[in-house]
């Protein structure tokens, strides 16, 4: 097995998505929004639409402007598909060990998925 270096920049940005997305899901002020949210999202293409703007708009944009990470209209849907499967699991499906893994945990796993999307 060939390890593959992980650039800073790339960590940092995985980190810093993983944490601000898990932050708005597990906050009890915008909790119940956000589960509301990819819930309807499922039943939806409008509903759809909407959290992914919403995930756009509060997540991914802020991220990749402090980190300067840049990623193409792709990538950027791949990304928030990663972080709406992730939350369906978590928060809607409540599949485990994921629904109870601490944030820590679940950002420790989840990270070099992202980065390998960054990456291509």
């Amino acid at each position: 097995m060939t390890l593959v270096p992980v650039d800073p920049v790339e960590r940092d940005f995985a980190v810093r998505l993983l944490t601000r997305f898990l932050r708005l899901c597990e906050s009890p002020r915008t909790r119940a929004r956000m589960v509301k949210l990819i819930q309807g999202s499922t039943g939806s293409a409008r509903a759809g639409r909407m959290l992914y703007r919403m995930i756009n708009r509060s997540v991914l944009n802020p991220v990749a402007r402090a980190t300067g990470v840049q990623s193409s209209a792709m990538r950027t849907e791949l990304l928030a598909s990663q972080l709406i499967g992730l939350a369906m699991l978590r928060y809607v499906i409540k599949v485990e060990p994921m629904a109870s893994a601490s944030v820590d945990e679940v950002i420790a796993l989840a990270a070099p998925s992202i980065r390998a999307t960054l990456r291509g």
